[in-house]
């Protein structure tokens, strides 16, 4: 089978480099028509979803589809599959168009509605640009002949929300690239420290604010140090809330490459304590690197958690409020032994879910069944 990754998606994202993995190991072959877009912003702010910058990006995706629609036909000689991934909702519109009788899968990971409406509430559901969001969802789904997304609370919310039926919709985890593995050896131990890290964008997903509270009600006596690595359009706020705490250390962003280390240096690592309806419903990629790894993890009891992990055995979850994240690190730090048990469960859990074979094998059976993708 040959596959052309199509679109302006989101190359440099985990989840299309592990979609390309996924179809790779599944024994598909992989060509590329792709122009860079979405990409090139990393910390999307309140102001690149304002509505004239949306209407700019337009018109650069228009420019960017005239070209790829040109170099589609070279491309696509051969091609049984096309493959529209994150941020790719008016790609697989296109795709739809130029397939002529290939089939098309889309892997969106996150609908706009959740993130711009659910998520960031930059737009209401009622407003004029909330329903063309949401249209534009709805068609973007409706397109693709497989939806790939990343759990099954996330499948029922396409099912309800847009439509979708569940024999269009495959539910695959994630999982973490290669490049996350356990250190040959741990670092010593530091005597009476609890090395915390927490990384990612500062959006409301994360839950920034719940930690920066939950730092603060910690003192620096108790042996807990914070590593928070990133940036982004709540940061400013949080860094506020953590000035003058000692054992806080903020971070500008990490190289890629080098996520590993610090969580092979980390004794915990944070999830996500978001409570909106997008965050009870997805497992974010950290979780699933610090697994891999073989870190003890707190975040958020949510659905999607329950769906991999088990709270407890395989992961600490807790209620996203800063008074339950602070106890559950007292916990751990003076328990050496627990946590041990935690990252060596977590990885476990991680593999058997969403372990390089188990999601290629995954793929593999829906490509390869009577009217699959």
């Amino acid at each position: 089978m040959i596959a052309v990754l199509f679109g302006t998606f989101n190359a440099k994202h985990a989840a299309s480099a592990l979609l390309a993995g996924d179809l790779r190991r599944a024994g598909v072959e992989l060509r590329s028509c792709h122009e860079a877009l979405w990409e090139e912003t990393r910390d999307k702010h309140a102001s690149y979803f304002a509505p004239g910058a949306l209407l700019g990006l337009a018109f650069r995706w228009a420019a960017a589809m005239a070209r790829l629609a040109w170099r589609f036909r070279r491309v696509a000689v051969g091609a049984d599959l096309l493959v529209a991934g994150f941020n790719g909702q008016l790609d697989v519109l296109l795709a739809r168009r130029l397939a002529r009788g290939r089939r098309v899968l889309f892997a969106p990971l996150v609908t706009i509605t959740e993130t711009l409406v659910d998520d960031r509430r930059r737009y209401t559901r009622g407003s004029l640009l909330g329903r063309l969001l949401a249209w534009i969802d709805r068609r973007s789904l409706g397109a693709a002949d497989l939806v790939v997304v990343d759990t099954e609370a996330h499948g029922a919310y396409v099912r309800e929300r847009f439509g979708i039926p569940r024999s269009r919709i495959l539910v695959q985890y994630l999982g973490a690239e290669d490049l996350f593995a356990p250190a040959e050896t741990d670092p010593p131990p530091l005597s009476g420290v609890l090395r915390v890290l927490g990384y990612g964008s500062y959006l409301p997903l994360h839950g920034y604010d719940v930690v920066a509270a939950a730092a603060a009600l910690i003192s620096a006596d108790e042996g807990i140090v914070f590593d928070l690595i990133g940036s982004g359009p709540e940061r400013e706020s949080c860094e506020r809330s953590m000035r003058g705490l000692s054992h806080v250390r903020l971070h500008d962003w990490a190289a890629y490459e080098e996520l590993p280390q610090w969580i092979r240096n980390a004794d915990v690592v944070l999830g996500i304590f978001g409570s909106s309806v997008k965050a009870n419903m997805v497992i974010p990629n950290k979780v699933y690197q610090a697994a891999q790894v073989g870190r003890t993890i707190v975040t958020a009891d949510t659905t999607a958690i329950r769906e991999v992990f088990s709270p407890g055995q395989s992961i600490v979850a807790v209620a996203p409020e800063p008074e339950a994240l602070a106890g559950a690190l007292r916990s751990l730090a003076a328990d050496p032994e627990r946590r041990r048990k935690l990252g060596a469960a977590a990885r476990e859990a991680a593999l058997r879910s969403a372990g390089p074979d188990v999601r290629a094998g995954r793929l593999r059976a829906v490509l390869d069944a009577p009217g699959g993708a």
